[in-house]
């Protein structure tokens, strides 16, 4: 008697540890669906890009917060700045004598307000959200707009937080070796939170012709603009991207 009560005791302990162990792994899965739901909303990653109007939603890295990962979270943002940020691009159509509109697969695109000084996300230097760009080309000429929103930071925050580090002298992007000229004096644009007009040389001491950049940031409430014009002479890279700093300014003004 005492043996057969043994046995249905063992038979009884090996069941409930397999209806243990199953729940345990019932929960395990639902933890991790309930995880990858909880990140799919809440991050952006530079570089992504999507063919259609839903809100972007990407992961962000397991163990860190925002102002090391730079991500912001889409909750924090009022839905309506998504649709105010495809108003702020100007064009299609510029007044540029042979200028033209660059086809993209996308306009739909995320970065930190300028790259300038190898500034990139983490650190407090948040990603924008809901980006969209816009291109263009001419003879000797290339120009990008791009926009986008902040909320993490304000926008006038984040043009500060470039004007903080744009003064590093040279550093290396992707295009070359850069040297900063400066920051170039605009005049009050009525309706803006923040300006900022900087130029660079790429490549002056390379065996190809050198690029002359110019970058205008303008920022009003929750939105930033940026306008980059890459031309063969300091004169022309600076005069167009003050005749469109005109324009950017009264698109994102009228919009934000």
């Amino acid at each position: 008697m005492d043996s057969r009560l043994a046995q249905i005791g063992g038979s009884d302990r090996a069941v409930q540890t397999a209806v243990v162990s199953k729940i345990g792994r019932s929960l395990a899965a639902l933890a991790a669906t309930v995880g990858l739901v909880l990140t799919a909303a809440c991050g952006a990653v530079a570089g992504d890009s999507r063919a259609g109007g839903g809100q972007r939603s990407l992961p962000v890295p397991h163990g860190t917060g925002p102002a090391v990962t730079g991500v912001q979270s889409l909750y924090d943002l009022a839905p309506e700045l998504e649709e105010q940020v495809g108003e702020v691009l100007i064009g299609p159509d510029l007044d540029l004598a042979g200028v033209r509109i660059v086809p993209l697969e996308s306009p739909y695109t995320e970065s930190v307000l300028s790259h300038v000084c190898g500034n990139r996300p983490g650190n407090g230097v948040y990603m924008s959200a809901f980006g969209q760009r816009r291109e263009w080309t001419g003879p000797d000429l290339e120009i990008e707009q791009f926009a986008g929103a902040w909320g993490a930071t304000s926008a006038a925050e984040a043009v500060a937080q470039v004007r903080g580090v744009s003064s590093c002298g040279t550093y290396r992007g992707r295009d070359g070796l850069h040297r900063v000229l400066g920051e170039r004096q605009l005049p009050g644009l009525p309706g803006l939170d923040s300006q900022l007009l900087f130029c660079e040389v790429i490549d002056e001491e390379g065996p190809e012709r050198r690029t002359y950049l110019c970058t205008v940031l303008l920022a009003r409430g929750g939105i930033a603009s940026r306008i980059e014009t890459r031309a063969a002479t300091a004169e022309m890279a600076e005069q167009v991207t003050r005749e469109l700093t005109v324009l950017a300014a009264r698109s994102l003004t009228a919009v934000a």
